[in-house]
């Protein structure tokens, strides 16, 4: 059956080179081995790579800068032996010295916003300022920065079943995302109270595979990542009236809420109707008028089997929460954070959308296996294991327009279903951007629809796609391509793959049968040629 998925959207992908639409399937998908299967399951002798990570990190908010320690614990579950590992440097895109404003180009335009404008400055000073690799007893490690990637050199072989340790010391300078934009930074106000949504912070591990080695391909805006799963301890330092979301679950909440948050959150643990309000709008008021605190707290988070780590932080943060039933009988916690400009919004639909996104995702798909999900307002649409920075603003007056509603429910459902694909079911995205984003566009639909019939969803149904794919054959591309390279990348990535499967849900299999193939996806890997995890072999792995 992942077959038919598969070929349903080879069919579908008119520009799919010299491949006829009538091929069989053996020419096209490929042979089995005993690491995975021709299904892509994983095979008697699979294995996949695990990271564990301890990181320190400090906020200077005075000056916009972010400084960071980690210990690195790599584990090598390959039969290969490794004498050196990859690691991602992603903020080396902001680098003076980068390569992406040759790859990444703007016109000028007759007229041009003053954030745009901005984008042109160039003395911004961004990147990771490394200042020590070392091994865990202190000796240096060779190291090699290319551009976006770093090299370093381990201390002996490491073999299989084998693990090393390493820490690294960095910091940057933290990006405006009103113009240097990018997935994260900070959002500046006027009032001098900031917005901080961090991500992509830490040097990270690249993927290794059985297939190619490692996933070394740098870093060049639009293809996102792939990366390692495992365990993570963050202690996150910040002035002590900021409010900190987090991948994975705070640690120390009596350290750093006061009694009337800790009270407010242990009811949110028993809600299950109405989101409970936490850290209140007025609250957030008082704390911007008292001006900015000059005592410090470090807020602690432990997050399990996550391939990646984020937070947001501000004390501009109103905060509420909604213990969420799932399917299969478990709760998670569906929370948000956002500022008073965006109140109007977020007290009203965004922790909804939140739990409304993990059941129905559940129900078309798998089981939503960790215990938070985050929506924060970042004024972007930006996704991380158990986070998200969306979007939505008030306008002047205190009221939205019903376009900024279903925009502001539309990137939250979308943004939190990525939790599913490519955070739980773990894709390449820097080489198959359609595999996260083009299931979960599918699956949005679904959920847009079922929070209110005839949600007007932008893409998913097939009338959404006809100018598309009426355009010059020569403005289209195979889906299978490279996400730096893919021509109409919105379409190609996000609608295309998505109309296919909703043409394969109506029309061809079935509602009933493809959902059921879905739900079943962890344990025969649908798609899982191009990438090794499988969700519940990567679950038993890490628990057993």
């Amino acid at each position: 059956m992942q077959r038919i998925i598969l070929f349903t959207l080879v069919c579908f992908n008119l520009s799919i080179h010299a491949q006829s639409k009538f091929d069989q399937l053996e020419n096209i998908l490929p042979t089995g081995n005993d690491i995975r299967t021709s299904s892509g399951a994983p095979g008697h002798n699979y294995w996949q790579q695990k990271v564990d990570y301890d990181i320190q990190i400090e906020i200077d908010e005075e000056n916009n800068k972010l400084y960071g320690k980690e210990t690195i614990t790599y584990h090598n579950q390959s039969p290969d032996v490794l004498t050196y590992v990859w690691l991602q440097l992603d903020q080396n895109y902001f680098s003076s010295e980068s390569s992406s404003k040759l790859y990444n180009q703007d016109k000028v335009e007759e007229k041009m916003s003053l954030s745009n404008l901005n984008r042109y400055e160039s003395s911004f000073d961004g990147g990771h300022k490394i200042t020590s690799v070392k091994t865990i007893e202190g000796k240096d490690l060779n190291y090699f920065i290319n551009q976006t990637m770093m090299r370093i050199d381990l201390p002996k072989p490491l073999a299989k079943g084998e693990k090393v340790s390493f820490k690294i010391d960095w910091w940057y300078n933290i990006t405006n995302t009103q113009t240097q934009r990018g997935r994260s930074g900070y959002e500046k106000f006027d009032d001098g109270h900031n917005i901080y949504c961090i991500a992509q912070f830490f040097p990270r591990l690249c993927k290794y595979y059985d297939t190619y080695g490692w996933q070394n391909k740098q870093f060049m805006g639009r293809g996102e990542f792939t990366l390692e799963f495992g365990n993570y301890n963050v202690a996150i330092t910040v002035p002590a009236d900021h409010l900190i979301a987090a991948t994975g679950s705070l640690m120390n909440e009596v350290e750093v809420l006061n009694a009337q948050q800790q009270e407010r959150f242990k009811k949110a643990r028993t809600e299950f109707v109405q989101p409970i309000t936490i850290a209140t709008l007025e609250e957030a008021n008082e704390r911007m008028l008292a001006g900015k605190s000059k005592q410090k707290k470090t807020w602690k988070f432990s997050a399990t089997n996550v391939r990646d780590f984020a937070f947001s932080t501000s004390r501009r943060h109103i905060w509420d929460a909604l213990n969420t039933k799932l399917p299969n009988g478990k709760t998670a916690m569906a929370m948000s954070m956002w500022p008073k400009e965006g109140d109007c919004l977020w007290s009203k639909f965004s922790t909804k959308a939140v739990a409304h996104t993990l059941k129905w995702y559940s129900h078309y798909t798998i089981d939503y296996p960790y215990p938070v999900a985050w929506s924060v307002d970042g004024e972007m649409g930006m996704e991380y294991p158990m986070i998200s920075f969306n979007f939505g603003r008030c306008e002047e007056d205190g009221t939205y327009a019903e376009r900024t509603k279903y925009g502001h429910i539309g990137v939250i459902i979308h943004e939190v279903g990525h939790n599913f694909f490519p955070m739980i079911i773990n894709s390449d995205e820097r080489q198959w951007s359609w595999m996260d984003e083009g299931l979960t566009t599918f699956v949005q639909y679904l959920t847009e629809q079922q929070w209110e019939r005839n949600f007007p969803s932008g893409r998913g149904p097939a009338n959404k796609i006809v100018d598309y794919m009426k355009s010059d054959p020569s403005d289209l591309s195979p889906i299978m391509t490279n996400s730096e390279s893919a021509k109409q990348f919105g379409s190609n990535a996000y609608a295309k793959p998505a109309t296919a499967l909703n043409i394969l849900r109506e029309t061809i299999m079935g509602r009933e049968l493809l959902t059921e193939h879905l739900k079943n996806m962890p344990e025969d890997g649908p798609l899982k040629h191009q990438h090794p995890l499988t969700f519940s072999e990567r679950w038993k792995m890490h628990q057993g």
